[in-house]
């Protein structure tokens, strides 16, 4: 399978990279040393496109500690004051992206790049993808708004529940404090029935260890079950 994956706001491919190291992705039994990208890199079966945005942006807290002060941090998008052209152009430049290099069969995408893949899944015309992986995502964008230079959120009161319909794990904290709320409010667009829920407590990050990783790994696996 081939995955497209979408960093977070002010921070890298290499930030991604280490974020995901540790998740079980592969569609077997998972193993107690699991860790969702760790046993999902079978090289046979799996391979993974890292895409960094297209705009420089401020490092995220924490990250240059970890990844030195030179780190070359982006975004997507205007991620402080967002603009109908900023947004559309990054969903348009995804688009070709995945029309140059695609097809993809699923996408990971953590906080401003789960934002990113549902806006496009949701307007899509035809399905981009088997399956989404949401990491600590926000509410995607109303498409037709932006083309109508209107900068509007998609939310479960504006729309009706299912406009992500496609096999989607939606994986979030119930103590991130540095963007407190973000999950639920994308996870309530999924449709339910294709959709996984995982709360963990690794605050706005992506679960390394333990049982929150577990959990993450065995939603992970059972989506991909259902689209391999």
């Amino acid at each position: 399978m081939r995955f497209l994956c979408l960093h977070g706001l002010g921070t890298n491919s290499d930030v991604l990279k280490a974020q995901t190291e540790r998740l079980d992705l592969k569609y077997t039994e998972m193993h107690d040393t699991a860790a969702l990208r760790y046993h999902l890199r079978n090289e046979d079966e799996h391979e993974y496109d890292f895409v960094n945005g297209s705009l420089l942006w401020p490092p995220a807290p924490g990250i240059q500690e970890v990844f030195g002060s030179h780190v070359d941090c982006y975004s997507y998008f205007d991620g402080k004051d967002p603009s109908a052209a900023s947004i559309l152009e990054a969903v348009t430049d995804l688009a070709n992206y995945i029309a140059s290099n695609g097809p993809f069969d699923a996408v990971i995408g953590f906080s401003q790049g789960a934002v990113l893949a549902a806006t496009l899944i949701i307007g899509a015309d035809e399905p981009l993808f088997k399956c989404a992986i949401f990491l600590c995502g926000g509410l995607p964008f109303d498409m037709a708004a932006l083309r109508d230079n209107r900068v509007v959120e998609c939310t479960s009161i504006s729309v009706e529940r299912g406009l992500v319909r496609i096999p989607v794990v939606n994986c979030w904290a119930d103590n991130d404090r540095d963007y407190p709320g973000m999950g639920p409010p994308l996870s309530r667009l999924c449709l339910p029935e294709n959709n996984e829920e995982v709360v963990h407590s690794a605050g706005h990050g992506v679960p390394s260890e333990g049982e929150d990783l577990e959990r993450l790994s065995a939603a992970v696996n059972a989506i991909l079950k259902r689209v391999h």
